[in-house]
């Protein structure tokens, strides 16, 4: 071979070499490429966006909630957040500056602040949020003033509740980034909390934003306002009631309420006392619940704080349990009549006990009630009866019925946290052997619902049958006032007849003319209900007292049933622990404010008319034979007259011009001389009859109004407003409460 193709084939390999080193020193650059150019072409996108733009997010108007009459329950007002571009605060001057006037001006730490600016990666730091109107007022004008850099103000909101406590389990509140922690504002979350919008802006090099023309800007879309079922006027009716029986009951585990449409399955007031401000839903002020976080070891407070606040944000109407007691024997003669296995023309032998299987299960009146009705059972709250009823349907069409009423399911109430309860398993209770449980179910014990499960099933048995899915949002709003979500009622199934109901309705009218409930009755109103009284078996601790629930569960107007009230007080610890005392007075109370402010007007009995309230005339000036004549003429012709002094002219007058009194009280005319120093003492007449209170009181001086059930047999009065001993001025009205306060321990065998 030639020298010369000797040659030539070497530079052939070189070549070849040099190419295929080439290549494989290129490779990791080619590889790369690919990499960066098209499998993490997005990723490299976005950081060279975020390297040129700068991205600001423009937060959304939370929605308004409003109660049924769109009046605002919670809304969002316009608050600021301050933040700070540090790549913009370029000197250690300019840091220091800015740290100064923000912590001056915002109440902060200096040297915090101070840190932030010195982040120069960054060109969005948080200062502070929900930043109100004057403070972000007042930083703007240190801006101007000073020409400082690098500090911004961005458009929020914060949430705020104008009725504060009002519903504060319903509503529910926020966090701090503006999303619902609790309630309606957790439950309708996607609804309320808007769409938020963003600017876009280019930057130059160093990281300075580019003039105008080089933004884009989103605009925010603000949330949708939800509309709830509940009524502000009502919710505020019932809360107060509420809160007053809670405290002069001493209960110890608070106390709750709810009022329902029972044809419509709208909740018009729903409460849980012992609740919050939420405007300041972290803040524990139940002074008890204080006392347990500070007793506890330090390394415990943290935990046992979350639990108190949990408890307080907490409805024991969605979320909590309880044995019914009596108001369950609302339903069980519902199925009896039903199953056609009783009717009204049915009697029962109570003789204050029942042995069933190896048991001796006692009715609440231990001496018996003899022999009662159908309609009897129900008013007098008759154990036994009860127990011979059930024994009729059996167990088998008792749990169907159970099941049936929604008591075993949760009844889909729009509310987040509801419970289920707890009834017996199907093949347990089902055996026909199992007749000491099916009697004791019979009247409420040893089982649990919640109480929303137990006025939806109630008001299924007056309403016709219907059992209706509860809800508390009537409609979701858009911004322009348009509905984009309607509640209809939905009826879930028809559980009894209306002839069932009927009868039902009837009997617990009877109840409260003058069984257990008198206590609920208004006048001019015709109130049906049941009262309930459980034992808490299950809590109770050997040593302790004994531990009750006491509830009532109502219907009115009867003549057209509307309304249900459920009354719960939870440990009550003071004389009474019953539900004919404790929960039913209650239940009247809030049906003798809301059914006039519903519309429903009261018809009286002849009785009843006699004994209306008048307005007083203005006698001041007129001459005492003048006086004596108007105030004796037929208007008036009740009112008893009284003169102190010997002038020929009424100098003042006692009550005074436009009083509203009963007809039949003292009228005190002074002839000379003024009614300001003149001071009776006021007497004790806790205890006394309605008669006996009110001669003690006028024989005193003094007027007496009474409020409660003042017409019926065995009422007494449990409490007065003014104190025993007080002196008050002649003639001053005393509001003085009466009540049945015989012992009915109803379902407590």
């Amino acid at each position: 071979m030639s020298r010369k193709k000797v040659t030539t084939s070497m530079l052939k390999r070189t070549i070849i070499m040099m190419v295929l080193f080439g290549v494989l020193a290129f490779l990791p650059m080619v590889i790369k490429l690919v990499h960066v150019q098209l499998i993490d072409a997005d990723f490299y996108q976005s950081k060279a966006a975020d390297q040129q733009t700068r991205d600001t997010i423009i937060t959304p108007k939370r929605g308004i909630i409003y109660d049924r009459n769109m009046k605002e329950l919670a809304v969002s007002a316009t608050t600021e957040t301050i933040y700070i571009s540090p790549v913009d605060i370029e000197t250690a001057e300019q840091e220091s500056e800015v740290a100064r006037v923000l912590s001056e001006t915002l109440e902060l730490d200096y040297q915090s602040v101070l840190e932030k600016t010195k982040n120069k990666k960054s060109y969005y730091q948080v200062i502070k949020k929900k930043v109100d109107e004057e403070e972000a007022t007042a930083l703007r004008t240190r801006i101007k003033e000073s020409e400082i850099v690098g500090i911004h103000l961005a458009e929020d909101t914060k949430r705020y509740y104008p009725f504060g406590s009002m519903a504060a389990q319903v509503l529910g509140f926020c966090g701090d980034e503006n999303s619902g922690l609790a309630g309606i504002e957790a439950m309708y979350e996607e609804e309320l909390k808007g769409m938020p919008g963003r600017i876009i802006a280019a930057k130059n090099a160093k990281g300075t934003a580019m003039p105008f023309k080089y933004e884009e800007y989103y605009d925010a879309q603000n949330g949708q306002n939800v509309v709830l079922t509940i009524d502000a006027t009502i919710q505020q009716i019932l809360e107060k009631h509420l809160g007053t029986a809670v405290i002069d009951s001493g209960a110890q585990n608070r106390g709750a309420g709810i009022v329902m449409d029972v044809t419509t399955g709208e909740i018009l007031a729903l409460s849980t006392m012992g609740g919050f401000d939420l405007n300041d839903p972290f803040k524990i002020e139940d002074p008890n619940a204080l006392s347990r976080i500070e007793a506890a070891p330090e390394e415990e407070q943290g935990q046992i704080r979350s639990n108190e606040l949990n408890a307080m944000w907490r409805s024991k109407i969605i979320s909590d349990s309880y044995e019914p007691g009596s108001t369950f024997k609302i339903l069980t003669i519902a199925m009896g009549v039903e199953e056609g296995v009783v009717n009204a023309n049915s009697t029962f032998s109570c003789p204050g006990y029942m042995k069933v299987g190896d048991r001796t299960i006692h009715c609440w009146k231990r001496e018996g009630h003899g022999t009662v009705t159908l309609s009897g059972a129900l008013e007098n709250s008759c154990n036994c009866a009860l127990m011979q009823i059930v024994s009729k349907i059996g167990n088998t069409k008792f749990f169907d019925y159970v099941t049936a009423f929604g008591l075993r399911e949760k009844t889909g109430v729009d509310l987040p946290g509801e419970a289920s309860g707890y009834f017996f398993k199907e093949a347990e209770f089902k055996n026909p052997n199992n007749n000491v449980s099916l009697a004791v179910a019979s009247f409420g014990q040893t089982f649990k619902v919640t109480p929303i499960q137990m006025i939806t099933a109630v008001s299924a048995v007056v309403n016709g049958g219907k059992l209706l899915k509860p809800h508390i949002v009537k409609e979701v709003v858009d911004q322009n006032g348009i509905a984009v979500k309607t509640a209809e009622p939905e009826v879930i199934r028809q559980i009894v007849s209306k002839e069932t109901s009927a009868f039902i309705c009837s009997s617990l009218e009877s109840v409260v003319a003058g069984g257990t409930g008198k206590n609920a009755s208004v006048k001019g109103y015709r109130i049906g209900g049941k009262t309930g009284t459980s034992e808490k078996i299950d809590l109770q601790k050997e040593g302790e007292p004994e531990k009750y629930v006491a509830s009532f569960l109502g219907v009115a107007p009867m003549e057209a049933p509307r309304y249900a009230i459920l009354i719960i007080v939870d440990e009550p610890s003071g004389s009474y622990v019953e539900g004919s005392q404790v929960a039913a007075p209650v239940a009247g109370k809030v049906y003798g404010e809301i059914l006039p402010y519903l519309g429903i007007d009261p018809v009286y009995s002849e009785e009843e008319m006699t004994k209306q309230n008048i307005y007083l005339p203005n006698v001041v000036g007129m001459t005492a034979g003048d006086a004596k004549t108007m105030l004796s003429s037929k208007r008036y012709v009740n009112l008893k007259v009284k003169t102190v002094g010997d002038g020929a002219t009424v100098t003042d007058q006692l009550p005074v011009y436009g009083t509203s009194i009963p007809d039949d009280s003292q009228i005190v005319l002074y002839l000379g001389g003024s009614a300001q120093n003149d001071l009776v003492e006021v007497p004790n007449v806790i205890g006394m009859s309605p008669e006996a209170a009110n001669r003690a009181l006028t024989n005193a001086g003094l007027m007496c109004t009474g409020v409660g059930v003042t017409n019926e047999n065995g009422i007494t009065a449990t409490k007065q407003s003014v104190a025993p001993g007080t002196k008050v001025q002649r003639t001053t009205n005393v509001t003085v409460e009466f009540y049945a306060t015989s012992s009915v321990a109803e379902g407590i065998g």
